[in-house]
């Protein structure tokens, strides 16, 4: 994970699942998934810091992706102009 910063782990046992959620303390950035309930804590973490570096090499590359894609000039009247 490029974005350094402690992750912060929550695990609620539903059944035969856990529902994680997974925070980076320094972006923010949450995410949120569901593990067997056998799955061990190391994998856990293991999963949800490749899930967090996942969902922000997306981000970082949807950003780019929009800085790059050129909007045309609008008209004032509505249309766009070519």
């Amino acid at each position: 994970m490029t974005e350094r910063g402690s992750i912060l782990i929550e695990m609620n046992t539903i059944g035969k699942a856990v529902e994680v959620i997974a925070i980076n303390s320094e972006t923010l950035r949450e995410v949120r998934f569901t593990a067997p309930a056998s799955a061990s804590e190391a994998e856990i973490k293991a999963l949800a810091a490749s899930k967090l570096a996942y969902v922000a090499n997306r981000d970082r590359e949807k950003s780019l992706s929009s800085e790059q894609t050129k909007i045309p000039p609008r008209n004032p009247r509505g249309g766009i102009i070519v």
